[in-house]
């Protein structure tokens, strides 16, 4: 317990007043549960013990009115409040390292769609493999596939500002955001305008996309919606160099022409993903998928085939496309290394500009290649102005848990330091959690410090989140 047992006994007993028993508890099997999320070092915590860090309180909220309960009890006493999803965040950001309360919000499941607007309004709670199969019983799809889809809530993609695998022609969860339901730090309920433009005073909506729950507790978004595509078709291609599938990719998007699917594998990690598909080693691999009606996906895909051809692309048909698909969802490479005691694995992904994505890549694989057995790079995500690097790395120093952590937080290091020092981010879309905090005064500069103005603005007590971005909690456990 981190908070003192006065302190513990009020919030308890106003919590009861507004809550029924069975949403509030101290146990210490549900306080483990939500002490976590999957974060390489995390999984050091279960080999190890004890955990470092508990939540005095787990709460399940079942209404926005609920979290506004929590929170003006929370703010009353001191009490820091962490917002909690599937718990598949992989960069600490959920860690409870002030004790407090949990907030899981997994009970939030409301859901309506509108079919006049094409959107969808979904509790933060709501499972996102359970809502694109609700929109796909409807005829829609949301468009938002990250590999984390079975486990991830709605909540849980806008707080860190996700993004999924088909980003190139659906967009990012803050493209697809129209409004937001927020219950700030005071208790006050936010609801942002669902209009779809405003110009009537700075977009609230953007201040809590990627606050990781720093600035209150999202309780409910709504996104825009697409009809279900008709067809759906994929091409792979070879290429001689990393630099030419690079080339490749950025001039079909100046056409303007956006895939689902752009996925470019540097020749390491094509080696590794699809050896089952007896390819020639040491060429990289572009996968591209085209869908939506049938006539516009044959004319696309006869486009991309032509820009692709033109930089010594060759064909190898649907089938690396379907291999991807099939084991998309696993991180079984990584895990297995995470649970050998000094094993460390992770995938830091960051983004760059088109002129510094390729030196991004480089320098990444250059700092991490002395740390780890293996380094893999791949880039997924594409945009008209550049892309994101995603970098994998297996590193297994044969010692104990503890080494193990102290290495993978070595390789983060190297990883992150090394694409600043080359003109890239910190991140691109897992966020920032605390794992990768000690580097947004770096990634900002003087943007650093409007945040902490922000934060001290909205969030005086210091109670939502306190630590995540690197913003509040002096004291951790």
């Amino acid at each position: 317990m981190t908070l003192a047992a006065e302190t513990l006994t009020q919030v308890l007993a106003e919590l009861k007043e507004k809550l029924r028993p069975e949403q509030i508890s101290a146990q210490i099997t549900d306080r483990l549960a939500c002490a976590r999320g999957t974060c390489p070092y995390e999984f050091k915590w279960l080999e190890q013990g004890p955990y470092p860090c508990l939540p005095d309180l787990v709460v399940w909220p079942e209404s926005t009115a609920d979290v506004a309960a929590v929170v003006k009890a929370a703010v009353r006493h001191r009490v820091p409040v962490i917002p909690y999803g599937g718990g598949s965040g992989i960069v600490g950001g959920t860690v409870p390292e002030h004790g407090g309360i949990v907030l899981d919000l997994k009970r939030l499941t409301s859901l309506s769609v509108n079919d006049t607007n094409l959107t969808v309004t979904a509790g933060a709670g709501y499972n996102g493999q359970h809502l694109e199969d609700e929109l796909n019983r409807r005829g829609y799809t949301l468009g938002h596939f990250p590999q984390s889809i079975h486990s991830a809530t709605v909540g849980g993609w806008v707080a860190p500002m996700a993004i999924g695998t088909f980003s190139t022609k659906y967009g990012k969860i803050d493209d697809m955001l129209v409004g937001l339901e927020v219950v700030l730090p005071t208790g006050e309920v936010l609801r942002t305008p669902e209009a779809p433009k405003e110009s009537t005073g700075p977009d609230l909506k953007h201040l809590f996309l990627g606050s990781e729950g720093a600035f209150g507790v999202i309780t409910q978004a709504t996104f825009r919606i697409w009809p279900r595509p008709e067809a759906r078709e994929w091409e792979g291609y070879t290429f001689p160099t990393t630099g030419a599938g690079l080339t490749a990719v950025r001039k079909i998007l100046r056409t303007g022409l956006y895939p689902a699917l752009v996925r470019l594998y540097d020749p390491d990690e094509a080696a590794a993903r699809i050896a089952a598909l007896g390819y020639e080693q040491g060429y990289a691999l572009l996968i591209l998928a085209f869908e939506g009606r049938r006539d516009l996906v044959a004319l696309e895909r006869r486009v991309a085939d032509e820009l692709c051809r033109a930089e010594g692309g060759l064909p190898k048909g649907p089938e690396p496309g379907r291999h991807w698909f099939a084991s998309r969802l696993s991180t079984q490479h990584l895990v297995e290394t995470n649970y050998l005691p000094g094993g460390a694995a992770d995938a830091i992904e960051v983004s760059a500009p088109w002129d510094k994505l390729e030196g991004v890549w480089r320098a990444m694989r250059r700092a991490l290649e002395p740390l780890a057995q293996e380094v893999h790079c791949h880039f997924s995500h594409f945009y008209h102005t550049g892309g994101s690097v995603y970098v994998l790395f297996y590193a297994r120093t044969g010692g104990d848990a503890r080494q193990g952590e102290e290495h993978y937080r070595r390789c983060v290091r190297a990883a992150v330091e090394a694409s600043l020092a080359a003109g890239g981010t910190i991140s691109h879309h897992h966020g920032v959690g605390r794992v990768k905090a000690p580097w947004m005064p770096a990634e900002h500069g003087v943007g650093f410090e409007v945040m902490r103005k922000i934060k001290a603005a909205l969030d005086p007590a210091d109670i939502m989140n306190p630590g995540v971005l690197g913003l509040g909690g002096k004291a951790p456990c």
